[in-house]
């Protein structure tokens, strides 16, 4: 159609208009001439914007299918008493499991383990239930999920490891330090969920442009294509692959939608955890200002728990961590690293923005 278009302005009009006599031939042979030369430009512009759809969206299929075929090759997969449990391990040192956020995979503990010292820890990173290759069966409640990473632990060898619980990875930490004190080596919270969370009714309360705004927001973090459009962006920031990496533990959202849906259930029946039986030292790293997560919850663990190190971060979001990783992060290393013999005194630290 396009080029029938084109050939009947640039060839045909000359044809006709000498037809209609020599009076009429020069001005009308300038204005088709004129006129075919504006056409085939802005064709040629149009042409070159198809294209550039065209190439967008192959590479996005491109992107997409090799976000897939990472997804499905990279995890390995351990027959434990538990059952099934996908899992990765990256680096040496002291043993550390990674309960990570809401959504993710064990890809997300792939990419966490990039900010630490591989000669210094060894990240063991299971998908929970209901993510990606680890079945809901293998434990849908916190409580099952702390069970399944003493499970994993065992079919792994290891006696004892610490524990990260970032964001939703909360409350199955919790849980491995309560029932598991002897497999707990420490437990660290990162802006971490650490009692009953229900952001459908915390939604509700606020005004009706923002739970618009946040709801968009959280439909953008699961879709592919932002994540797409923006990764190249995210990459430029200080230790941008890592939070590119992060924010990849989203993609294919189909293959973590159970075990996010699991999460939103499970978060919002949690009782009053017993945090003052917990007695293993522990760290917990929080922003201020988080709206996601309310600081309220790292206050509740600083209140309940013996050995504990608060580190406030001031006026900081759910995503300061990140922001302030090249400090935050050599304070986990040395918590996760150290011996903990003398950790016996309950300790707060603030980070303001000037800590960075």
């Amino acid at each position: 159609m396009l080029i029938r278009r084109l050939f009947s302005l640039v060839v045909v009009s000359p044809v006709l208009s000498v037809a209609a006599g020599p009076q009429t031939w020069v001005p009308k042979v300038q204005w088709t001439f004129k006129a075919g030369i504006s056409t085939f430009l802005l064709a040629g512009l149009l042409t070159l914007l198809t294209t550039s759809l065209v190439g967008a969206r192959q590479s996005y299929r491109s992107w997409r299918l090799q976000e897939l075929r990472r997804i499905r090759t990279s995890g390995l997969v351990a027959a434990t008493s538990a059952g099934p449990v996908e899992y990765q391990v990256s680096g040496q040192g002291v043993p550390v499991i990674y309960a990570h956020g809401t959504p993710g995979g064990y890809d997300q503990g792939l990419a966490f383990a990039q900010f630490f010292d591989p000669e210094q820890c060894m990240m063991i990173s299971p998908s929970r239930p209901g993510y990606l290759g680890t079945p809901q069966s293998s434990g849908a409640s916190p409580e099952q999920q702390a069970d399944m990473y003493a499970a994993l632990l065992d079919e792994l060898g290891i006696e004892q490891a610490s524990v990260i619980g970032f964001s939703g990875g909360g409350p199955s930490a919790i849980q491995f330090a309560l029932r598991h004190p002897e497999r707990c080596r420490s437990l660290v919270m990162i802006g971490a969920i650490v009692q009953r969370y229900c952001p459908a009714e915390s939604l509700l309360l606020l005004p009706a442009w923002k739970r618009y705004l946040l709801q968009r927001v959280e439909h953008l973090l699961v879709s592919d294509l932002f994540l797409y459009c923006i990764l190249p962006f995210i990459r430029l920031l200080p230790m941008g692959h890592v939070m590119a990496g992060m924010l990849c533990s989203g993609t294919i959202y189909h293959l973590r939608e159970a075990g996010y849906l699991n999460d939103q259930h499970y978060f919002a029946a949690i009782e009053q955890y017993p945090l003052t039986q917990i007695k293993v030292p522990t760290l917990i790293v929080h922003g201020t200002d988080d709206e996601d997560v309310p600081f309220e919850d790292a206050r509740l663990m600083a209140r309940s728990i013996s050995r504990v190190t608060l580190v406030a971060l001031s006026k900081g979001n759910h995503a300061s961590f990140f922001i302030r990783a090249r400090t935050i992060i050599p304070i986990i290393q040395r918590f996760l690293t150290q011996s903990h013999a003398n950790t016996l005194e309950t300790e707060s630290i603030v980070l303001t923005s000037q800590n960075r």
